[in-house]
This record gives C-alpha cells, sequence and structure tokens, in this order.
C-alpha cells in the first residue's frame, strides 16, 4: 500500500475550496523501514507509537504518514506537538516541503490563536481542506490550545515528537480524546521511573507499532562508532568527601526519620555531582587530546559546575578554538554556533544539556563525555545524534569518562557502603555494556572494565 509513497496523486479540489494540500515532495525517496513503520501505524488504525532510533528519520515518516491519511479522508486537521521551541522551527523548515502551511503557535498567544481559531472555522464548515499547527508540548497543555482544538471536528491527526515528554503529570491531563487519529515518535517512549507517566502515554496513543533500534539504523542511517571507555579515579579529598557521604546515605537508608527519603535524595545528588566532576576527569581529557592529531568537529559534554574548566584546558593550554553551547545562548547565537561548527570554523563545542534532544549536529565526528546523569534516556539520545551520517564521515568515535568508586578487597565486602558502590558500578557497567555492545572495537572496550567487574562480583552485568 506504501511502498510507492512518491506516486501519491494530489487531489482534485473544487473551485470554492481553500486550497493547500499535503503531499510526498519529489526530492523526497522513503527508505524501506520508513514505509513499513508507516504500513504497521495504520494497520493499527492509524494509532501507536514508532520506537526510531534518533536519526533514523521519524519526522520524515511521521509527515510521510500525515500525507497518506490525507489521501485516504481527503480533508486533514494535523497537529504537531514537540518539547521545544527550536524544535517548532525545524519542524516547521520540514513541513513545508509536504505542502504544510502551518501556524506557530509557541509565542504569544496574539500570535496564533485567533489564526488557529478562524481556520478551525473554515475547516468544520467544509471550507478548507487541511489544518496544519505546530506547537510546543507546554503551548499544548495550556487551556487557550485546548479549548481551541476542542472544537475540530472532523479528520484529525496528533503528531507527538519526543512524545515521552508528554508522560508528565502537567502534560498528560490534556490529551484531546476527540482526536481520533494519534502518532507519537520517540527514541525512549518509556519515562524513567514514571510508570504510573509510561502507562498514560501508551493509553493513549496505542503501543510500539514498529521499532527501529540502534543496531538496525548502523550503517543505514546511522555510522558505525568505535567506544573508548576511561575509568576515572578520585583524588585523596575527593576520596574523603566521598566515604563520608557513603557514611551519611548508610544511616540515612537504615534511619526511621520521617524526612529521611528527602536526606537521602539530598545526599545521593551530592555524591553524584562529586563523581561528575572528578579533578581527574581533566587530566585523562587533557592527555587523551594531547595523542589527537586532528581535533575537528568534536563536542564536549560537561558538567555545569566544570564547563568553564573544561573550556580554559580545551582554549588556553591546547589552543583549539571552541564555543559553549548552552541555555545562555539565544536561539540565534546557538544557529551561528552550529553553522561554524560544521563548516569548520568551529573545532569543538562544549554542551550540558542542550544537544539532547531535536539539536542536529551530522558533522560531529568525536565526542567525549564528561558527565552524565543516570538515566537512559540520555546517553541513547547523545549516542544516536554522534552517530548522524554526514558527507565523508565514516565513523564516529565517543570517549566515555566515567568515575568508578575506589576498588574494594574482600575484608569490606560486608561493610554497609559495599552495597552502596556495587549498585553504583553496576549502573554505570550497563552504560558500558549498552555502548560498547555495538561498537567496532566492542571487545577491546569490554576488557577496560573486566576487571571491576570482577571486583565487585558483577560479571552478569
Amino acid at each position: 500500500m506504501f511502498h510507492d509513497l512518491n506516486s501519491l496523486s494530489v487531489m482534485d479540489t473544487s473551485s470554492h475550496k481553500l486550497t493547500s494540500e499535503f503531499f510526498i515532495p519529489s526530492n523526497t525517496t522513503l527508505r524501506n523501514y520508513q514505509n513499513d513503520a508507516i504500513e504497521a501505524w495504520f494497520a493499527h488504525k492509524c494509532q501507536g507509537l514508532l520506537e526510531m532510533a534518533t536519526g533514523a528519520g521519524k519526522t520524515i515518516t511521521a509527515l510521510a504518514a500525515s500525507v497518506c491519511l490525507y489521501e485516504r479522508e481527503n480533508r486533514l486537521a494535523v497537529i504537531v506537538t514537540v518539547p521545544y521551541q527550536h524544535l517548532v522551527d525545524q519542524w516547521q523548515q520540514e513541513a513545508r516541503e509536504f505542502g504544510y502551511r502551518p501556524i506557530l503557535a509557541y509565542k504569544s498567544k496574539t500570535s496564533w490563536l485567533q489564526n488557529l481559531n478562524h481556520q478551525i472555522m473554515e475547516y468544520n464548515g467544509g471550507y478548507r481542506q487541511t489544518i496544519a499547527v505546530i506547537t510546543t508540548h507546554t503551548t499544548f497543555s495550556k487551556s487557550e490550545f485546548q479549548d481551541c482544538i476542542a472544537r475540530l471536528k472532523g479528520a484529525s491527526l496528533l503528531i507527538a515528537d519526543e512524545a515521552h515528554h508528554l508522560g508528565a503529570k502537567n502534560h498528560r491531563q490534556h490529551y484531546p480524546g476527540h482526536i481520533h487519529f494519534r502518532l507519537a515518535l520517540s527514541a525512549t517512549p518509556d519515562r524513567w521511573f514514571d510508570d504510573i507517566g509510561t502507562l498514560a502515554l501508551r493509553n493513549y496513543f496505542g503501543k510500539t507499532v514498529f521499532s527501529f533500534p540502534l543496531e538496525n539504523a548502523i550503517g543505514i542511517s546511522l555510522t558505525p562508532y568505535y567506544y573508548y571507555p576511561h575509568l576515572v579515579s578520585l583524588t585523596d579529598g575527593e576520596l574523603d568527601q566521598y566515604y563520608e557521604l557513603t557514611r551519611k546515605i548508610a544511616r540515612s537508608i537504615n534511619s526511621k526519620d520521617e524526612n529521611k527519603l528527602q536526606t537521602l535524595e539530598m545526599l545521593l545528588i551530592r555524591r553524584a555531582k562529586l563523581m561528575n566532576n572528578a579533578e581527574n576527569k581533566l587530566v585523562i581529557l587533557s592527555d587523551l587530546l594531547h595523542n589527537q592529531s586532528d581535533i575537528t568537529h568534536t563536542l564536549f559534554y560537561s558538567a555545569p559546575e566544570q564547563i568553564d574548566k573544561v573550556l580554559r584546558l580545551l582554549g588556553w593550554e591546547k589552543g583549539l578554538i571552541t564555543h559553549q553551547f548552552t541555555a545562555e545562548e539565544n536561539t540565534q547565537k546557538r544557529q551561528q554556533l552550529l553553522t561554524d561548527f560544521a563548516h569548520g570554523k568551529l573545532q569543538a563545542l562544549v554542551a550540558m544539556k542542550c544537544l539532547d534532544e531535536g539539536v542536529d549536529v551530522p558533522s560531529t565526528n568525536t565526542a567525549y563525555i564528561l558527565a552524565s546523569s543516570g538515566n537512559p534516556r540520555e546517553f541513547i539520545q547523545r549516542r544516536g545524534r554522534i552517530l548522524r551520517k554526514f558527507p565523508g564521515k565514516e565513523y564516529s568515535y565517543i570517549h566515555d569518562l566515567i568515575t568508578v568508586p575506589p576498588m574494594v578487597n574482600t575484608n569490606v565486602r560486608d561493610s554497609p557502603t559495599f552495597g552502596l558502590e556495587r549498585s553504583i558500578i553496576r549502573k554505570e557497567l550497563q552504560r558500558f555494556k549498552e555502548f560498547a555492545n555495538l561498537a567496532k572495537n566492542k571487545q577491546k572496550a569490554l576488557d577496560v572494565i573486566w576487571d571491576i567487574a570482577k571486583q565487585y562480583g558483577l560479571l552478569d552485568f
């Protein structure tokens, strides 16, 4: 049904209708897996979730699916909701190639509300074939937007990009029940430690109807990669802080204090921050850069507290042309930074979380991860973003600097802190394994962490 999407006909329209047709652009050829995804969605009554790796073309797949639905229904109202403002602009660029003339609803409501209400009235009256609006999850959940789209009658489709965000409590209360056709997109749909949000999301959009994981995407839409884990030890001063925090954590776990969960969370955050900001990460990074002959198109993921030190190391000590990429830069500045980076005018970008979702940096060939959270979504998103294809880019290279607790001996295995340290190691080893298993140098990467896995009795990691 969908294997020749480019041959879709454009419907004829009578003269009294406002013509704005959706179509497949002539220069767009869908990959087989994208056609399969659309077929699977239609087979489930145009409801469901596409679980596709970052870089696999979710946006194009969703837009093509909307064209197919439009052809079947002969009219269609499409609402696209995304987590960030810059994604509204990215979706607009792609959507216009498919015949969309979208209303952008993410700034002041005076810039979009009246227009959207007017178009909905025309659509409901049969004077308009299509409506397209692209908004942010925040605006989507507001009463003004919800009241507006509640008046929609007829065929309508909700496309949710990075749909896992919509499982949050403040969003899941605003799912529009009258919109029958629903398409959710995410490489990582399940919410971390939020079973209720995950269930609500899947109950509304439907189950995963098509999956295209990263292992399938490598070599097709993503580049193969090499993975280099680097274990980082704490300094003597950091060790003292680590042991003190760990002792407090152990006492808090066994405490009967009614506020112990808040205390425990605070202590765990402090210890995670200590490990993320370990001084020796900069020492190892300096050595790694010394051995890298040609530093270009390189990303550095840093903790907020360490970003200035990383910039100083790269700029002052290594003489690299670099810039930070943080929330401090406005949209225009960010775009200029990405352009300069792609053209080689900037050798490196130092980022925090701003490059995790929705920002395309396909020219990246090397990444150094100096800080990360325990959320698996973060490193899955980062890896997919690093592996995006780019002209002349054959492989990607990922250096992962992870601080590990001090090695233990059998005499302390029964101590109250051993179990806590073991749980940290297990979590980090799972990330190591996730990265290593699909790497070109899988065995060498796994060898790096074998000794520490053995030390903690985690050979089954």
